[in-house]
C-alpha cells in the first residue's frame, strides 16, 4: 500500500501562479483599453468644445454688428479654421419690408468640423 506524505511546505503550485498571472494580464488589457478610450473621448470633447466656443464668439460678434456686410469672412485660431457666411433668407409670415439674413459659421480642425447658424433681422 502507498502512503502519501504531506509536505510541510506551504505555497501555490506553478499552475495556480500561471492562472493568476493570466487573469491579471487580461484584466490589465481591459483596463488599458478603457483608459485609452476615455482619453480619446476626452480629446474629442476638448476639440469640439474649443470649436463651439470659437463659433459662438463669431456668431455673437456678427449679431452685435450693425454692418450689413454679406461678404464671406474667414480666419484661424490655433488649429481651428473658421468661415462666416451671411446670406439672404426668407420666412413665410415675416412682416412686409423686413429682411432676414442667415448667418452660418463653420469651424474645422484636423479631426472634425462644426457648423452653427442663426437668423439676423436686417434693418
Amino acid at each position: 500500500m502507498f502512503r502519501f506524505h504531506r509536505s510541510e511546505e506551504r505555497g501555490f503550485s506553478m499552475v495556480e501562479v500561471l492562472c493568476a498571472m493570466a487573469i491579471a494580464a487580461m484584466a490589465l488589457v481591459v483596463l488599458l483599453r478603457g483608459t485609452q478610450q476615455s482619453r480619446s473621448a476626452a480629446s474629442y470633447l476638448d476639440s469640439h468644445l474649443g470649436a463651439r466656443i470659437i463659433a459662438n464668439t463669431i456668431l455673437q460678434d456678427e449679431m452685435a454688428a450693425r454692418s450689413s456686410d454679406t461678404s464671406p469672412r474667414e480666419g484661424d485660431s490655433g488649429v481651428y479654421r473658421w468661415r462666416l457666411r451671411v446670406e439672404p433668407a426668407s420666412i413665410a409670415g415675416l412682416r412686409p419690408g423686413a429682411r432676414l439674413n442667415r448667418v452660418t459659421v463653420t469651424v474645422t480642425w484636423p479631426k472634425g468640423s462644426l457648423s452653427l447658424d442663426t437668423l439676423k433681422l436686417r434693418e
